[in-house]
């Protein structure tokens, strides 16, 4: 029997496949590496990628089932007018030559289109989208996209794709407002295979990328204001394509962050290793001003760990839940929080969290929106 085919295309997941490889991912990587993973397990299926290019083998790669295809000069921020042609002629080389069923993206740019003018429109092929972020729904505004090209582009594919998947209800009811577009929402899903020992928690935990949208420096502003409390931050290096004055930002705050007393700070970890972080870490804690559904929440549940998110609480999952708090912006209450967090209370909310992720984030139940949707589009 003949297998299905599916496609990804991402720049960024190949350091998830390839730890040997520090290159940056977010959210949107970690999401379909999770997916292509759970589906590559399934023998009715065969999972490539197409990756960025960062110097590895021209070769096709496999790891965990998975085949992985570098796109020249893919994902590379600064490129000669030479190397720009080379990308999109291999990119257009790939996409058409392609022999996969279907192809899966999640990403808010240029890319979007490009699949769904390949396999949908020239090749009659199965087009699905899924969306990384709460921004990913207001696109409707040129501006927002950054250019004219990237807007329609990312437009035009949304609007021809088979299949969208939203993370969250909030980004189900934004997309359907701004772009017309229905989606059905399925959580970011991971595999569920570790026990919590809370009596190895000790840490308050920060995970993310170097962008202000994070707002990394209110994190090294909570280890001065409590300085009895143990700090662990881990923050990748930020892009060579950032400005002067965001690297400077950056390199001050790095420096702050060493010299606590209180504060440990780490830069790069391998996706496979950070999970241990969450699972030490008796509270974990999100500063940013603005998230989709972010994958840190789910590794902190999978840990047991608590949660005390600034700003950000996704369709209230943590107040429903009891994971921890949202104090709405308030950074006062954020202290206040910590200096009245007990045993107790990281006990009971970590449970909570357990039981949580086991019932709504499982990779073997979000998995399957996927696959009803793979078979419907194969009986067309």
């Amino acid at each position: 029997m003949k297998k299905i085919h599916i496609a990804f295309l991402s720049e960024h997941v190949y350091s998830l496949f390839n730890p040997k490889w520090n290159t940056p991912f977010g959210g949107g990587e970690v999401d379909l590496y999770n997916l292509a993973i759970y589906l590559a397990k399934n023998s009715k299926y065969r999972v490539t990628f197409y990756v960025g290019d960062f110097g590895q083998t021209d070769e096709t790669e496999v790891f965990e089932k998975v085949h992985l295809k570098k796109i020249k000069y893919f994902g590379r921020r600064k490129k000669s007018l030479t190397q720009k042609a080379t990308f999109y002629m291999d990119l257009w080389k790939t996409l058409w030559q392609s022999d996969a069923d279907i192809i899966l993206t999640e990403m808010a740019s240029h890319l979007v289109g490009w699949a769904a003018l390949f396999f949908r429109v020239l090749k009659s092929k199965h087009y699905i989208h899924r969306l990384a972020h709460d921004k990913d729904t207001t696109h409707t505004n040129p501006s927002v996209a950054g250019s004219r090209r990237i807007y329609y582009l990312y437009r035009f594919g949304l609007k021809r794709a088979d299949y969208v998947f939203s993370q969250t209800l909030k980004q189900q009811r934004m997309l359907k407002e701004q772009m017309g577009v229905d989606s059905e929402v399925v959580p970011n899903g991971f595999l569920i295979d570790q026990e919590v020992a809370f009596n190895r928690k000790k840490t308050i935990l920060w995970v993310g990328r170097c962008v202000k949208v994070k707002r990394p420096h209110l994190f090294v502003e909570l280890a001065k204001r409590l300085p009895e409390q143990t700090f662990l931050m881990i923050m990748p290096p930020y892009s060579e394509m950032e400005s002067e004055a965001f690297k400077e930002y950056a390199d001050g705050l790095i420096e702050e962050a060493k010299a606590l007393p209180n504060m440990t700070f780490t830069g790069y970890v391998p996706f496979g290793e950070v999970q241990r972080y969450y699972n030490e870490a008796r509270l974990f804690v999100n500063t940013a001003i603005q998230e989709g559904f972010p994958n840190a929440f789910i590794q902190a549940c999978l840990g047991g760990t608590p949660i005390a998110s600034l700003n950000v609480d996704p369709d209230e999952f943590i107040t429903r839940n009891q994971l921890g708090i949202h104090c709405h912006d308030d950074f006062e209450k954020l202290v206040a929080f910590i200096e009245s967090f007990s045993e107790e209370d990281m006990v009971r909310y970590g449970e909570n969290a357990r039981a949580y992720v086991t019932e709504h984030h499982n990779m073997d139940l979000m998995g399957q929106p996927y696959e009803r949707a793979i078979e419907s589009l194969m009986m067309e």
